[in-house]
């Protein structure tokens, strides 16, 4: 299937949030290919994935491409520059300094120096840059309140979230409780993986067990009523990935795509790239690829980038920048100012 992309909507002028993206599936694909060169490592992005389990299969060869920190700091800030170039106003990668952790230093290391190399580009490119420090559901519960503890050291100072992740989403998550409430305590968002494998369960679960104040993907709730009304009233912003939830089966197409459905049930969603290194298309593409095949029209999509100003992160300066600059793309989208337009490519 392929789906072609507007040229009616020009997303990339559009001012937005970037708030569900994998820090390690996100470089720019330059970055990684040129650092693959230096290492003389073969490295290829499949056109398509059997299935979830072989995305992640894929996944965790670009953290063996790392071999120390600078590599970590240079990925960091070519993916602060990409976001900006993409009109993001508030990015927040999810970042998982276990993966680098004990080989690159200790977590708490791996961690300053992510969020030093990411502050630091954002200094630079002129947005503001949190990070959701994660935790791996499958296999980090023994350092989990290692994690939560790093997570702390740099609350408010460049990380803004904890966060939970992993192959298979737990519908119990009790061996987290403590490291994502400690975290909590200090003033970071919840934020859980859940709704895009094991569906109405997971998101309960995340919601009741572990305090979640944002959903990652939360897209499978659309088949239950009772869990959509419950996003809908207490304002849980799902931060859903469209691309990505059509290359790895979760919806069949964009046209059938659950983003609709919550939409429509008065969910704030945010549009974001997931892994972008991987399906090849960033933030600015959920955004023109929605609104082609959905037929929406651009007060839809703003409406839709104006969730984003829902996010505690954001600095009242930035929430007001946000928002300011989707009223005036808004109005030059529906003629009433300046008009711009750029094509985009397709989603294979």
């Amino acid at each position: 299937m392929t789906v072609r992309a507007s040229t009616d909507i020009d997303a990339v002028e559009l001012p937005k949030v970037h708030v569900h993206a994998h820090l390690d599936g996100s470089y720019p694909r330059e970055a990684v290919e040129r650092l693959a060169r230096r290492r003389g490592v073969p490295f290829d992005f499949p056109d398509q994935f059997v299935d979830v389990w072989d995305f992640f299969d894929h996944y965790g060869r670009v953290p063996e491409l790392v071999e120390n920190l600078s590599d970590l700091i240079t990925l960091c800030a070519e993916l602060v520059a990409a976001e900006a170039a993409e009109g993001v106003v508030f990015f927040e990668p999810a970042i998982e300094p276990q993966l680098f952790a004990p080989r690159l230093g200790s977590i708490d290391r791996v961690t300053a120096t992510i969020v030093t190399a990411l502050q630091e580009a954002a200094a630079e490119h002129d947005l503001q840059v949190g990070a959701n420090v994660t935790i791996n559901t499958d296999q980090d519960a023994p350092i989990a309140n290692e994690i939560a503890r790093a997570a702390i050291r740099w609350a408010g100072d460049g990380v803004t979230a904890i966060g939970t992740a992993g192959f298979r989403e737990p519908a119990d998550y009790r061996p987290y409780v403590s490291a994502v409430r400690s975290a909590a305590d200090a003033g970071l968002q919840v934020v859980a993986h859940a709704g895009q494998i094991e569906g109405r369960l997971s998101v309960l679960a995340a919601l009741d067990e572990i305090g979640a104040t944002r959903i990652s993907h939360g897209v499978l709730a659309a088949e239950h009523p009772d869990v959509l009304a419950r996003l809908a009233d207490n304002r849980i912003v799902c931060d859903v990935c469209p691309v990505s939830n059509v290359r790895l089966g979760v919806s069949r197409n964009i046209r059938e795509h659950q983003v609709a459905d919550l939409v429509a049930a008065g969910v704030p969603v945010t549009l974001n790239g997931d892994d972008s290194l991987w399906f090849g298309h960033g933030v600015s593409d959920q955004y023109t690829i929605v609104a082609a095949e959905l037929a929406w029209d651009a007060h839809t999509i703003a409406a839709i980038a104006r969730n984003g100003s829902l996010l505690p992160a954001l600095t009242e300066e930035r929430r007001l920048q946000l928002l300011a600059g989707i009223d005036k793309w808004e109005k030059s989208e529906d003629g009433s100012g300046p008009p711009g337009r750029r094509t985009r490519e397709s989603l294979a």
